[in-house]
């Protein structure tokens, strides 16, 4: 037994660094006309935990003893499993049960034997050890996959996506070992405001420093906008408790000065990349984008350019121009069309809107309806996918549920760092769905929970 508990508490000390590996390594099983089969770190993580957990639970005879008091996180996974019946997509929607299944169980492993973290001397302090240490080294690569990138490195040694190189704006934004940089950014929410936090107990500043400009340099708007709002939850919460404005201004004045470092970082890169960008105009396509087109500096357009050049210098900037020249409207534009396609085929009829299409069915639900050109469609918006999968009833359970999180969080000394990150992931959803490749989502409150509320009260 005590080997068991001693492999549990590994998993965990490891876990927040196996989650930055949610798409390298990656295991390729195959793929059908509506999804890819893959195994990640992360998932054999949760197999391997869950397994470990279970048999604890089964020796303990604990296996059952906490189902009275979590009774309310039953409520989503069995109307998920129950939508099955009627799921446009069963293979889809089994693999997604069995994860939700596998999450919920891995949640309910965690708070069932907290008790032994909570006696385990230097527990937390190992953890948020390996855990900032992990996030220090990932930031790391991130910046060495950029460096790489510029001096012509192949994608298979920098293993940047394929939208990430240096061609798309003139400068590469890396994705870490996750699929995108949206996922790389998202792993980085938590050290973020973590760090964030613990700036105002004792000023190490370094850390969020380093955090914050790496999740900058990824130029995912919708991390950035999930940080930013959690960041301003959490300032305004601190503030209400009485922080000294001080320290919360000290904390901002990190986060501006990071964002200053990979502006200029940025600028550099479009600098000394093959393409004919320099500096300003890197600089300059970072404000436009991020701001969605409303701040632009930009010299001049395409056109205005090209009038001032002869034919065979046309050609020559052409070859080595950028795809993109600041604001990509077309990103913004199809998330907003696929959240309207899921709302259109969610108001067919009363029974979807009640009910959904059944969990796992949105791609095919609107590739049948002829608004998609595939299958393999996803959403890009976790509650418009909610809400057609699961219907107004589904929603419903997610919202006791949440509410019921809170109840159970709120008078606990580290209340304000889980309910800062909860912001940012909801923010986030917005801009993506699915599971298996946000699994930091749903793993890591509980686990900082468990693991802050010891350091706080110690």
């Amino acid at each position: 037994m005590k080997k068991l508990n001693r492999i549990l508490r590994g998993l965990i000390y490891v876990l927040p660094a196996v989650l930055f590996f949610s798409y390298y390594p990656v295991i390729s099983l195959g793929s059908s006309e509506t999804m890819n089969f893959e195994l990640s770190l992360p998932i054999l993580w949760l197999l391997v935990f869950d397994f470990i957990g279970f048999l604890i639970l089964v020796f303990e005879k604990k296996l059952f003893s906490g189902v009275r008091r979590w009774w309310w996180g039953l409520l989503f996974p069995t109307f998920a499993t129950l939508s099955l019946i009627w799921s446009e997509n069963l293979v889809r929607g089994v693999l997604t049960c069995g994860i939700l299944w596998l999450v919920l169980f891995a949640v309910y492993v965690i708070l069932s034997l907290r008790e032994k973290f909570y006696d385990e001397r230097g527990f937390s302090y190992v953890f948020l050890k390996v855990f900032l240490a992990s996030s220090v080294l990932i930031c790391l690569w991130c910046v060495a996959q950029c460096v790489m990138d510029v001096l012509g490195a192949s994608r298979e040694v920098t293993l940047l996506c394929l939208g990430c190189v240096y061609q798309m704006f003139g400068f590469p934004h890396p994705n870490g070992f996750a699929i995108e940089p949206q996922f790389m950014g998202n792993l980085l929410l938590a050290p973020v405001l973590i760090s964030g936090y613990f700036v105002l107990k004792n000023r190490k500043y370094l850390l969020l420093f380093i955090f914050v400009a790496a999740l900058f340099l990824t130029f995912s708007r919708g991390a950035i906008y999930a940080f930013v709002v959690g960041l301003i939850f959490m300032s305004v919460a601190l503030f209400v408790k009485k922080i000294g404005f001080k320290k919360i201004a000290m904390m901002w004045g990190v986060v501006v000065l990071s964002f200053v470092f990979t502006l200029n970082l940025q600028g550099v890169l479009a600098q000394v990349s093959p393409t004919n960008d320099t500096y300003i105009s890197g600089v300059s396509k970072v404000l436009n984008h991020l701001s969605l087109g409303i701040i632009d500096i930009r010299a001049g357009t395409d056109e205005e350019v090209n009038d001032n050049i002869g034919d065979d210098e046309a050609v020559e900037r052409d070859e080595n121009e950028a795809v993109f020249d600041g604001y990509v409207e077309e990103s913004t534009n199809v998330r907003m069309e696929l959240t309207e396609n899921a709302v259109k085929v969610w108001s067919r009829d009363f029974r979807t809107m009640m009910l959904g299409v059944g969990i796992g069915g949105a791609g095919q639900a609107m590739y049948d309806a002829g608004l998609t050109g595939s299958p393999k469609e996803i959403v890009q918006n976790e509650y418009a996918s909610l809400l057609l999968e699961t219907g107004i009833v589904g929603v419903i359970i997610v919202i006791i549920v949440v509410l019921m999180i809170l109840k159970n969080i709120r008078k606990n000394p580290v209340s304000i760092i889980i309910l800062s990150l909860m912001v940012s992931y909801g923010v986030s959803l917005m801009f993506f769905s699915g599971m298996v490749n946000a699994l930091q989502i749903y793993l890591l409150p509980p686990v900082i929970y468990i693991v802050l509320r010891k350091k706080l009260v110690s």
